[in-house]
C-alpha cells in the first residue's frame, strides 16, 4: 500500500484548504524524487493549470523509496491488474525503468504539443532525450561528477582534479567520500560507467584503488555530497543536483563540481504516463506543464528568483539547451551539456542487464570488505609498490562475460544469490590479506571464485 509522503500531504493539505482536490481534478503521480520537488511542482503546477485552464488540480504522489522500489511496485501492480494500477505518471529515475516500461506496453504515448517540442532536442551527443513514440520524455537531465571542497584543498595542500582516476592518488587517502551502490541507484550508475568507459578490469582496478581512499561507504549518495560540504571528505562522487546544491549553499569560493574530462555519463531523468492512467486529460497537461518553460524554470532557477522554486533549490540540469544561454548569470549551472563533445556513450540496456551482479560484486569486494581493503592499500602505499599491484588489488572473481551470464540466467536464484555473495567476500578478504601480508614481493591473487567460476563453466552462452 502507498504512503503518501511528507511533501505529498503539505500540497494536498495546502490545495485542499483552496477547494482544489476532487476525484477529477488530481494527477496521481509515483516518483522517487525528494520531497523538494515535490512540494514545489506540486505548487507550481496547481497554480499553472488553474491560470491556463482556470481550472483547480492538485499532484497527489506517491512514493516508496528509490526509483528501483518504485519500478519494482508498478510492475507487481500490472502483474495483477493488466489494464491500469490507480496510477497516471511515473516521475523521476533514470532512463531505464522507461526503457523497461516502454518495453512491456506500460506506457500510454503522449505529443506534446509542438511549441514545446521544438525547444527539446531529441538526441543530444548520443543520448536520446526523448523517445520517438512519445512514450516517455527526459524531464531533466542527470550527470555524475565529483564536488569538491577548494577550501579544504588549500589548506591540506591537496590537488583539484578534473578526472575520475586521479581520485586513486595515493595522496587522497582517506579523503574521497563514495556510496553504497546496492542503496544508492546514482551510485550503482557511476560505478556502471567507469565500466563501461575504462572497461571491466581498468574498471574494477581504479574503483578498487579508490574504494581504498574511501574513509566509508555513505548509504546514500546525498550524504557523499553533504560530508564533502562539511569537510568530512574534500572530494566525493555526486550527481549533479546533489553537487550543484552543496556548492550554492557553500559558496563557489569554497566548493566546487566539475565533470571529469576522461569520461561523463549523462542521462535524461524520466517522466511518462502509465497505462489505464485514470487522470488522462490532466496526466497530459503535469507532462506538458514539466517540459514546457514553467516547469524547466523550476530546475533551472535558483530559489527566489521570481519564475523558480520558492522554498526549496533544486539546482538540476534542463533538456531545453536554450536556457543555458538565457540565463547564464542566474543559475548556478554554470556549464551546459549541450556543449559536451565526449566519445563516451553511456549504455542504459547494458546497465539495466547487469545491474544486481555489479551492485553484489561492489557489495562483495569493496563495501563488505573495506577494512581489509583499506589496510592492503595502505601497506601498498607504505612501500611505494602502488603501481605494481594496483591491478592485482582491483581483480575481480568473475570475468565480464561470466557477469553477464549471471545476470542473464541465473541471478533469479536466490540460494545461487547468496552463495556467490559469501564466495566472494571470501575471496576478496583472502587477496587483500594477502596483498597486506607481502607488501615488498609480487603476490598472485590465485584464480577465481570456485563457486562463481564453476557456475558460470555449467552455463551455455
Amino acid at each position: 500500500m502507498f504512503l503518501l509522503p511528507a511533501a505529498g500531504r503539505l500540497v494536498a493539505a495546502l490545495t485542499a484548504g483552496l477547494g482544489l482536490v476532487g476525484a477529477d481534478s488530481r494527477v496521481v503521480v509515483i516518483t522517487p524524487h525528494n520531497a523538494s520537488i515535490c512540494v514545489e511542482f506540486g505548487r507550481a503546477f496547481a497554480e499553472w493549470h488553474h491560470a491556463e485552464y482556470g481550472e483547480r488540480a492538485v499532484v497527489e504522489w506517491r512514493n516508496l523509496g528509490g526509483t528501483a522500489d518504485a519500478l519494482k511496485f508498478v510492475q507487481s501492480e500490472f502483474a495483477s491488474k493488466p489494464d491500469g494500477i490507480g496510477l497516471d505518471c511515473f516521475f523521476g529515475g533514470g532512463p531505464e525503468p522507461y526503457l523497461l516500461l516502454a518495453e512491456k506496453q506500460l506506457t500510454q504515448p503522449y505529443r506534446l504539443p509542438p511549441e514545446v517540442l521544438a525547444g527539446i532536442p531529441q538526441h543530444s551527443n548520443g543520448v536520446e532525450i526523448y523517445d520517438p513514440d512519445f512514450h516517455w520524455y527526459g524531464a531533466a537531465l542527470s550527470s555524475f561528477g565529483i564536488v569538491q571542497n577548494t577550501r579544504l584543498q588549500r589548506v591540506l595542500g591537496l590537488p583539484a582534479v578534473t578526472r575520475w582516476e586521479q581520485l586513486a592518488d595515493p595522496r587522497l587517502f582517506g579523503w574521497v567520500g563514495v556510496g553504497d551502490p546496492r542503496n544508492s541507484g546514482t551510485m550503482n550508475n557511476m560505478f556502471e560507467a567507469f565500466l563501461q568507459a575504462y572497461g571491466w578490469e581498468r574498471g574494477w582496478e581504479l574503483l578498487t584503488a579508490i574504494a581504498g581512499n574511501t574513509a566509508k561507504f555513505d548509504r546514500l549518495s546525498s550524504t557523499t555530497a553533504k560530508d564533502v560540504s562539511l569537510g568530512e571528505a574534500v572530494y566525493g562522487f555526486a550527481i549533479d543536483f546533489y553537487g550543484f546544491t552543496q556548492v550554492a549553499v557553500a559558496g563557489r569560493t569554497n566548493m566546487t563540481f566539475v565533470l571529469p574530462e576522461d569520461f561523463t555519463a549523462v542521462s535524461p531523468d524520466g517522466i511518462c504516463i502509465l497505462k489505464g492512467a485514470p487522470h488522462r486529460t490532466l496526466a497530459e497537461r503535469f507532462v506538458r506543464f514539466v517540459m514546457d518553460e514553467p516547469g524547466q524554470k523550476l530546475w533551472f532557477l535558483p530559489r527566489g528568483h521570481p519564475e523558480g522554486p520558492r522554498q526549496f533549490s533544486i539546482e538540476r540540469m534542463v533538456v531545453r539547451p536554450d536556457f543555458y544561454r538565457r540565463y547564464r548569470d542566474v543559475s548556478n549551472i554554470a556549464f551546459s551539456p549541450f556543449d559536451l563533445k565526449q566519445p563516451f556513450r553511456y549504455d542504459p540496456k547494458l546497465a539495466s542487464e547487469r545491474r544486481h551482479v555489479v551492485a553484489a560484486l561492489a557489495g562483495a569486494l569493496l563495501v563488505d570488505t573495506h577494512s581489509e581493503l583499506r589496510r592492503a592499500w595502505r601497506a601498498m602505499i607504505a612501500t611505494g609498490d602502488v603501481t605494481e599491484k594496483r591491478a592485482e588489488l582491483g581483480s575481480t572473481p568473475v570475468t565480464e562475460d561470466e557477469a553477464r551470464r549471471l545476470a542473464r540466467e541465473g541471478w533469479k536464484d536466490p540460494a545461487l544469490r547468496n552463495r556467490l555473495r559469501l564466495a566472494w567476500q571470501r575471496w576478496a578478504q583472502q587477496k587483500y590479506r594477502r596483498i597486506e601480508a607481502l607488501p615488498t614481493e609480487r603476490c598472485s591473487v590465485g584464480s577465481p571464485a570456485p563457486s562463481a567460476a564453476g557456475w558460470a563453466a555449467t552455463v551455455t552462452p
